[in-house]
C-alpha cells in the first residue's frame, strides 16, 4: 500500500509539473513583432505617457525595422507586425505573402527633438517647416520617395535612382558652432536609410535644408533608434530626425518642433492567407480580437 501511495504521489506531482509548462508555455496568445522604441512597441506594451494601455495577452517582440519583423512572421517565428503604415505599404509593394489591414489604431504625429539649450535653433526649424509646407516643398518630397522599392527585409533596392544622396560631414567637436549634428536610425525609410556611404529619405533632405538656411556643415549620426532623443544635447548632437512621434517623456529630453507630418498611424501586417480581421472596420474591432485567443 506504502508503494501504491508513493506512485501515486509521484504521478500527481508529474501531472502538476507538466500541467505548469503548458500553462507558462499558453501564457500569450500572441506574438506580435515592431520596431524597437517606436509607438508600434508602446501600443502593445502599453505607454501611460500615450495613453496606450497594451495587451497583457501578447508578447511583444522588438526588431531593428519592420522589415525584420515582417521576415520573421513570414517563417512563423512570430503571429503579426505592427508598424507605421506609410513603412508598412513600401513593405507590402515588395514582399510577397503579406497584406495590411488598414484601420488606424494608433494617430499621431511627427516633429523634430531639438537640444532645450537651442531656441533660436527650435526658432529656426520651426520656420522652415511652415515655409517647405507653403511652397509645396515638403509635400514634393513625400512624392519623391513615395516610389522606393523595397526587398523583404525592407531594404531599399530601387526607385531612388534620381535621388543623389547626402554626405555626412565628420563630426569635429573643435567646429561645433559651425555644425549642425543631427541623430537618427537610418533603417527608417523613407524618412531616413543609407544609400552607398550616403543617407537619403525625407528627414535628411529636411536636415540638409535647414543646415544649408544656417550656413552648417550637416553631420548625421546614425545610431540605435532608442539612443535617438536621448543623445540630444550630449556629444554635440543639435536635433533629433528619426521619423519621431511626440509623446511627453520625450518632451523631457527635447524641445519637439511644430509638426511636419500628421496623419501617421500604426496598423497590423499579417499574412496574406490571415482572414480573422477582414471584417474589421473600426480599431475596437481589431483590438477585440487581438484580447482573444
Amino acid at each position: 500500500m506504502k508503494k501504491i501511495i508513493i506512485t501515486l504521489i509521484a504521478v500527481i506531482l508529474a501531472v502538476g509539473c507538466i500541467g505548469m509548462m503548458f500553462a507558462c508555455t499558453d501564457k500569450y496568445d500572441y506574438t506580435i513583432g515592431v520596431q524597437g522604441g517606436t509607438t508600434g512597441e508602446f501600443y502593445v506594451k502599453g505607454n501611460p505617457d500615450m495613453l496606450l494601455d497594451g495587451f497583457s495577452n501578447i508578447e511583444c517582440k522588438s526588431f531593428n525595422n519592420g522589415g525584420l519583423a515582417v521576415k520573421a512572421m513570414l517563417d512563423g517565428q512570430i503571429d503579426y507586425v505592427i508598424i507605421d503604415n506609410e513603412p508598412a505599404k513600401e513593405l507590402v509593394k515588395k514582399t510577397e505573402g503579406i497584406k495590411i489591414i488598414d484601420i488606424p489604431l494608433t494617430t499621431e504625429e511627427y516633429a523634430f527633438g531639438v537640444d532645450k539649450n537651442q531656441s533660436e535653433l527650435l526658432a529656426s526649424v520651426n520656420a522652415l517647416i511652415a515655409e517647405i509646407k507653403a511652397d509645396g516643398t515638403l509635400d514634393a518630397l513625400f512624392e519623391k520617395y513615395a516610389a522606393l522599392e523595397y526587398d523583404n527585409d525592407g531594404n531599399v533596392v530601387g526607385g531612388d535612382e534620381a535621388i543623389e544622396g547626402i554626405v555626412s560631414k565628420e563630426k569635429d567637436t573643435g567646429r561645433a558652432s559651425e555644425q549642425l549634428v543631427v541623430s537618427t536610425n537610418a533603417a527608417f525609410a523613407p524618412y531616413e536609410y543609407k544609400k552607398g556611404d550616403k543617407y537619403a529619405g525625407i528627414d535628411m533632405e529636411i536636415a540638409k535644408m535647414i543646415a544649408d538656411k544656417l550656413g552648417l556643415e550637416l553631420v548625421i549620426d546614425d545610431m540605435d533608434f532608442d539612443a535617438v532623443v536621448t543623445s540630444v544635447g550630449k556629444n554635440g548632437v543639435d536635433i533629433a530626425m528619426a521619423g519621431l512621434s511626440v509623446t511627453a517623456t520625450r518632451k523631457q529630453s527635447v524641445n519637439f518642433s511644430d509638426p511636419y507630418y500628421q496623419g501617421a498611424y500604426q496598423v497590423l501586417v499579417v499574412k496574406e492567407d490571415e482572414t480573422r480581421f477582414d471584417g474589421c472596420k473600426t480599431k475596437e474591432d481589431v483590438e477585440a480580437l487581438l484580447k482573444t485567443k
